[in-house]
């Protein structure tokens, strides 16, 4: 496998995102010399108003924020990954477009999402979200069936 400078993964903080890092970490952890990490929340246009005041952001998204924050810390340390803060990252909007845009600002080389397909079909394919970072992103991406 080639070397990676810079990873970002793409968890969820939902049931299967333990099986996604457990799978990362037993397929190509030692190829990574910098992972970050994103957890992107979901909102619509009239949640993202309401985040931010006059002031900056608002006192109950900033207590948001850092719960969330804090989970995804306990997350990876459950899973043996210890990952500094400057690394770890939280958005707002839709998950795809979001992953795609921060692995720019990063200049990633790798972005590493889980796939889930819902029930047993005949033919695994992506979901939707992997299926959008996979059309159009400008880095190498790695779905991992979880």
């Amino acid at each position: 496998m080639a070397r990676f400078s810079k990873v970002l993964l793409a968890l969820d903080l939902e049931s299967c995102s333990g099986n996604l890092i457990d799978r990362v970490l037993q397929t190509c952890v030692e190829e990574f010399a910098a992972i970050h990490v994103v957890h992107v929340v979901r909102k619509s246009m009239c949640d993202l108003s309401e985040l931010h005041s006059k002031q900056g952001l608002a006192p109950h998204a900033r207590r948001d924020i850092d719960h969330m924050m804090l989970r995804l810390r306990d997350l990876l340390r459950s899973h043996g990954l210890i990952i500094p803060s400057t690394n770890l990252h939280i958005r707002f909007g839709e998950p795809a477009a979001e992953i795609k845009r921060l692995g720019k600002e990063l200049q990633a080389d790798l972005l590493i999402v889980g796939s889930q397909n819902k029930g047993e079909q005949w033919l695994p394919l992506p979901g939707p979200t992997t299926n959008c970072v996979l059309q159009g992103s400008t880095a190498d991406v790695m779905a991992i069936r979880v």
